[in-house]
């Protein structure tokens, strides 16, 4: 299957900025999909190839959570933990970008081509490598500075202390990116990376519930939250903001609403994670 393949020089004005301001960055970029997607600071997440059903389990658990605030996920589009964080973030209905070693006409390794397609058709593809290029293994080094440079925050799940992830670790910290790292099995090699980069000063990160808030995404899944309230309902938290402590009567004479739909729509919203009662008093969560 062919795409068209596009350019994307450092000096256009869809060129990110925050790709720009990083050492060695890339002159020229080629790209198949939707180049709007890295109009903004990603999260990246990396990993060892050799991934353990664990490190692929948190990755896409991490990369859905990522996804569902609206925010897409950065990756090498390598077997393991990468291509576990890509599907996560696609599965969860958000594109996602992949940064490939390789000529961006060539699926790198051919076992994702099923991946490859799909990345091409509701994401993005980035290559700084002519199209036709092999996978020289000097690539995948020099290809990992751009995938920390897209980043706001770059994940490491599984590594050992030797790889691919760690230089994406280092060359994040180098670029004034947050790391954070999944805490690893003490009796695997590919822990061995990751606890060591959380023994120095990585900030682990210690479930799927708290990746969104320590990520520092919170206030992005509420706007999207907000965003996709209906009419009623964003009648019912206007009401909140303005006088906190609200009860259900007050809102519904202030809004016009039945108490019946004042008290469904305010279970709604805590529901949502943007209210919260105290008694019969509503808050507006923080």
């Amino acid at each position: 299957m062919s795409y068209t393949i596009r350019q994307l020089r450092i000096d256009d004005a869809d060129y990110p900025v925050h790709l720009r301001s990083i050492s060695k960055a890339p002159q020229l970029l080629y790209y198949i999909g939707d180049i709007s997607l890295i109009s903004t600071p990603l999260i990246g997440i990396v990993g060892t190839r050799r991934s353990s059903p664990y490190g692929r389990w948190a990755a896409k658990e991490i990369a859905s959570a990522v996804a569902r605030c609206g925010i897409p996920v950065v990756s090498g589009m390598a077997e393991g933990i990468d291509s576990a964080a890509h599907w996560g973030c696609l599965e969860a209905g958000t594109g996602t970008v992949a940064v490939l070693g390789t000529g961006i006409d060539i699926p790198y390794p051919e076992s994702n081509i099923r991946l490859y397609n799909t990345i091409a058709h509701k994401g993005l593809i980035l290559s700084e490598y002519a199209p036709g290029t092999i996978g020289w293994k000097g690539n995948f080094p020099e290809r990992n500075r751009i995938i920390s440079g897209l980043s706001k925050s770059v994940v490491v799940v599984e590594g050992a202390l030797k790889s691919g992830s760690m230089i994406t670790a280092r060359l994040a910290l180098e670029q004034g990116r947050d790391v954070f790292a999944v805490p690893g099995n003490i009796n695997q090699p590919n822990s061995v990376g990751v606890n060591k980069l959380i023994c120095d000063g990585a900030e682990p990160i210690l479930s799927i519930e708290d990746a969104v808030p320590a990520l520092g995404l919170g206030r992005a899944a509420k706007g999207l939250a907000i965003d996709k309230l209906s009419d009623d309902e964003k009648l019912v938290l206007g009401a909140v903001i303005e006088h906190p402590g609200s009860n259900s009567e007050y809102i519904a004479m202030k809004t016009g609403l039945s108490m019946r739909e004042t008290s469904v729509l305010a279970t709604a919203l805590e529901l949502k994670g943007l209210l919260f009662s105290e008694g019969r008093s509503l808050f507006v969560s923080k």
